[in-house]
């Protein structure tokens, strides 16, 4: 099997950006969701809050690393300074079955919390800042079919959320993703912040001239360096779909480790399997 990383570039900039190399249709990023049952939309373990969309990402075959009828993987976010704290009272009553101290009972986002159950190939992780993220795996019916739209968001914020959607309507990239093919010599290797002469993984000091900043597997883009224990097959990005790490870093996910953020995380969930 022959490996190879990508940029990944939005339907706005492929064009210019590609220039004659090939591009294979990848998803999207933006606010719909992927054809999953909208009552496994990814929720935030506090509050209930349903997690933004950021992107869909549609992988090449080397990249399904958690079995080859996974094709896609949809990622999602939700700030919350303390999503550390257990579940509230009234979303553990709802889940529960009773709507006790429940605010607003009439509003549809509790009729929709009562339905929820998480997707079975779900993880949740923080981002150790002030975020909880969200890692489905797709199947190809997933992919394709019909997107779904945000569950109704909770009649009000708890203490510490922030609903970021209108700042990543500025500026977040959207619209249709595509996987450009980049002459990267680290394709299928994991990446090191200083690789020595014995390392496969090799600097490469003109990367951000050659190469794009978003982008699936191959040459680590951060500025800050390459985070510990990053296996090859990972997806790097800064805004896209308006996701967003620290302001205004770039950010891992490990297609390869369950713990998708690796020790960016203080806990990682698996809310979809059971584990009795």
């Amino acid at each position: 099997m022959t490996i190879e990383a990508f940029d990944i570039w939005t339907e706005d900039d492929v064009a210019e950006e590609a220039g004659d190399r090939p591009r294979l249709p990848a998803g999207w990023a933006g606010p719909a969701g992927p054809g999953i049952d909208v009552s496994t939309w990814p929720r935030s373990p506090r509050t209930g809050q349903p997690m933004l969309h950021c992107f869909t990402l549609w992988l090449p075959e080397a990249y399904r690393r958690h079995g080859p009828d996974l094709v896609a993987v949809a990622v999602f976010q939700w700030e919350d300074e303390l999503y550390f704290r257990d579940p509230s009272p009234q979303v553990t009553a709802v889940i529960a079955g009773t709507s006790a101290g429940v605010v607003a009972p009439g509003h549809p986002f509790w009729a929709e919390l009562a339905q929820a159950r998480p997707h079975p190939r779900l993880r949740i992780a923080d981002d150790g800042v002030a975020s909880l993220l969200a890692m489905v795996w797709l199947t190809e019916a997933e992919l394709n079919g019909p997107r779904v739209a945000r569950p109704a968001a909770a009649p009000s914020l708890a203490d510490g959320e922030f609903d970021s959607t209108s700042w990543r309507a500025r500026h977040g990239q959207y619209g249709s993703l595509w996987l450009v093919p980049r002459d990267d010599p680290n394709a299928g290797v994991a990446p090191v912040s200083f690789p020595s002469d014995g390392d496969a993984y090799v600097d490469v000091p003109d990367r951000f001239d050659v190469f794009h900043a978003e982008h699936l597997g191959g040459t680590c883009m951060s500025p800050d360096g390459v985070r510990d224990g990053l296996s090859p097959w990972y997806i790097e990005v800064s805004r896209l779909g308006g996701i967003s790490y620290g302001g205004d870093l770039d950010i891992a996910l490990d297609l390869d480790s369950s713990a998708f953020l690796g020790d960016l995380s203080t806990a990682v969930s698996f809310p979809g399997i059971d584990k009795s």
